[in-house]
């Protein structure tokens, strides 16, 4: 009997369910033995459709009568769906994954994906579903016979740029998703040992050793916090270990203070000190005022505007080149580089540092800085004027020049003083009292330094008060005088240069400095050479020096040489020292040998408390005397 179409295609259909069955449960690799699989960006596994059951005869003959007579296919239903990851799987279907003839797993074709439009706007459409079907920028979307290119993607939609092409919501289409595979470690060659790299590198060079610190002018130092605080204590102490003098010790503590209110820009800077002196002679010693119980050098309160600033009190220094003042100043910004400030006030007694209204001074200073320049200039100019009792004494025009610039430091100053005509120091009514100029220069690891400096005794009434007259001048020989004259037109001149080296692990410097007196034979010329060599073994490093020096009073040669070392995490610092040296004085015909050794502690105990000692001894001729000092410092942080 001739089959017709419809029974011949449902024995093909149970036919391929039977082989794929067979070949799922045959051809199935096992876990132990599965080849690496070939990972990929999405995996579709395919099912095949299900009967709900073996049909009988004459449901096949009701089945094929009914198709016969309407002319469509019988129905058959599928499984049921359900989700595994972010595809849907049918329940049932042989989770199978594509094997090659060797049993690995090769690639899939591509995947092909529905998009429905949603919403169209901005020549923009947005499709369902989003990234879930690995769809990815730059695939291409077909609907309605256009292709568009994806621009975008979300987990909810994938957008495409629709162009000059008409979309609207409910089109559907679709995407070609091109399923690529992900690279594995089975396909990437063994990695080479790390012992087949041994010794083919050299050993680490760090930059810095390679490198040369580049001088960098600071300029003026400061402590820009609100406040800080230093109290320290440190014993002195000089013991003669030859002759009959009896020894001389002194317990210095002293305390330091810089305040600033938050809300208001007032100030308030101190700075003293109690000293007690110990020596078994000391009731036998002079009982002069210069050592005083409480010495107060700076109690301050000051204002600090944006334009206006002021101070009263016991000024630490009422200019840029003049010291200490009881009294008050006031200064005013004239721009971002001008300064204008005038001063008054009484001077201290020079011996206890008491206030005094014996001497006043007063004076005007102009003071520039250019901060932004590149070679930061600042410089001054000062007025200033003094009496002393009743009297006109001080008349002074100092100014002082200085300069920063990359290469080092540049610097002048001068000083004309004005004196009454019948002086009794024998001055000129004008002079050029003060006058000087250094210069430091650095190329690279060699530092050049020089120095010029020309000096007239200080002369004034006050000063005249407490000092002897050779003080102040050289006398000219008058026979027969009660009082010899003042000579007049003495001065002094000094120079100094030195040079350095400085290399990675050693440093040397040498320089000389020449001194000469107008009017007196006072004469003095010293040279020096030292070395330092560090890391000799470990941290140690050692110095060694000499030093060279004749003048019109004594000279002398001597040695140096001293070892060091830097202890745990260099917060300790340890040094030993020996100085012969050679002596003579003019006087003399034969010179006599010295010899000094001692040694020296540094210790930061913490970040706020440090502690430094010394301990030296001279042996010679004239006396031997042991000199010691023990200091302990403190400087909370608040």
């Amino acid at each position: 009997m001739r089959q017709t179409p419809a029974r011949s295609s449902s024995w093909r259909r149970l036919v391929l369910v039977a082989v794929a069955l067979l070949a799922s449960s045959v051809l199935a690799p096992q876990p132990a033995a599965a080849a690496p699989m070939k990972q990929r960006a999405s995996t579709r596994v395919a099912s095949l459709p299900q009967r709900e059951s073996a049909p009988t005869a004459s449901g096949r003959r009701r089945g094929r009568a009914g198709a016969a007579a309407t002319g469509k296919r019988p129905h058959v239903r599928r499984a049921p769906k359900v989700r595994r990851g972010a595809r849907e799987v049918p329940t049932g279907a042989p989770a199978a994954v594509p094997l090659d003839s060797a049993g690995a797993a090769v690639a899939p074709a591509d995947d092909s994906v529905a998009v429905t439009v949603v919403e169209v706007a901005g020549g923009r459409a947005y499709l369902t579903p989003g990234s879930a079907r690995n769809v990815r920028v730059g695939h291409r979307v077909r609907i309605g016979g256009g292709r568009y290119s994806v621009i975008a993607v979300n987990a909810k939609n994938i957008v495409v740029n629709v162009g000059d092409g008409r979309l609207s919501p409910g089109q559907r289409g679709e995407v070609t998703v091109q399923l690529v595979e992900a690279p594995t470690f089975a396909k990437r060659p063994v990695p080479r040992p790390l012992a087949a790299f041994a010794g083919r590198w050299r050993p680490p060079e760090p930059p810095a050793d390679a490198q040369r610190v580049r001088f960098v002018a600071l300029g003026a130092m400061r402590d820009e916090r609100r406040n800080r605080a230093g109290f320290i204590v440190d014993y002195q102490r000089i013991q003669p270990l030859s002759g009959e003098s009896f020894g001389i010790g002194r317990t210095r503590l002293r305390a330091l203070l810089h305040a600033e209110l938050p809300r208001l820009p007032l100030f308030i800077d101190a700075d003293a000190f109690a000293e007690l002196w110990q020596a078994t002679d000391l009731e036998q010693r002079p009982k002069n005022a210069s050592r005083p119980l409480i010495s107060v050098r700076q109690l301050e309160l000051g204002y600090r505007g944006d334009v206006l600033q002021g101070s009263i009190g016991r000024l630490r220094y009422a200019s840029r080149t003049l010291g200490s003042l009881d009294g008050a100043r006031v200064a005013a910004s004239l721009g971002d580089e001008w300064n204008l400030a005038a001063f008054g006030g009484t001077t201290a007694d020079p011996l206890d540092g008491s206030v005094s209204t014996d001497a006043s001074r007063f004076g005007a200073e102009l003071a520039w800085q250019a901060a932004r320049a590149a070679w930061q200039p600042r410089g001054s100019l000062t007025l200033q004027g003094s009496r002393f009792l009743g009297q006109p004494d001080e008349r002074r025009i100092t100014g002082l020049f200085e300069s920063f610039p990359a290469f080092g430091r540049l610097g002048a100053r001068a000083e004309v003083s004005l004196f009454d005509a019948d002086n009794p120091w024998g001055a000129a009514p004008t002079e050029l009292t003060a006058a000087g100029a250094e210069a430091s220069i650095r190329f690279d690891a060699l530092r050049l330094g020089a120095s010029l400096d020309m000096r007239r005794p200080e002369r004034s009434l006050w000063l005249a008060s407490y000092l002897p007259r050779g003080y102040f001048c050289v006398a000219a020989p008058s026979p027969g005088a009660a009082l010899e004259p003042c000579a007049g037109g003495d001065r002094r001149y000094a120079a100094a240069f030195n040079a350095a080296w400085e290399a990675k692990l050693w440093t040397a410097d040498a320089g000389t400095t020449v001194a000469s007196t107008r009017g007196a034979k006072a004469d003095q010329t010293t040279g020096f050479i030292n070395v330092r060599r560090r890391e000799i073994v470990g941290k140690l490093r050692l110095d060694a020096g000499t030093t060279l020096s004749r003048g019109s009073l004594y000279q002398s040669a001597a040695i140096n040489i001293g070892p060091g070392v830097p202890l745990g995490d260099e917060s300790a610092d340890v040094s030993l020292y020996y100085r012969p040296s050679w002596m003579r004085y003019r006087a003399e015909l034969d010179g006599f040998v010295e010899h000094g050794f001692g040694a020296r502690l540094w210790w930061a105990l913490s970040p706020v408390l440090d502690m430094s000692g010394s301990a030296d001894a001279l042996v010679g001729r004239d006396v031997d005397v042991l000199m010691f000092q023990l200091g302990l410092a403190y400087r909370p942080r608040f």
